[in-house]
């Protein structure tokens, strides 16, 4: 009895803790010159449901941001 309370208490505790992580998104995605471009994004405080649906099709190389063709990955720091 004493193990089953025990192990209620541990799956009590694990149930609430939060699963939110910090993340890197990391894309790649070939530019106007035909140049293979990687890009990282730090995704932090998320779920990994959440921080792949912000990172997904979310390159940016400079100033602009590529929906188009990227490959992205979210990947768990």
């Amino acid at each position: 009895m004493k193990k089953f309370v025990l192990f209620v208490a541990v799956a009590a505790t694990l149930g609430l803790t939060s699963c939110k992580k910090d993340w890197t998104c990391e894309c790649t995605y070939t530019d106007g010159d035909g140049n293979t471009q990687t890009t990282k994004t730090e995704i932090n405080g998320k779920t990994k449901k959440d921080a792949e649906a912000q990172c997904e099709g979310k390159a940016s190389f400079g100033g602009i941001t590529v929906t188009t063709g990227s490959n992205c990955n979210t990947i768990k720091k």
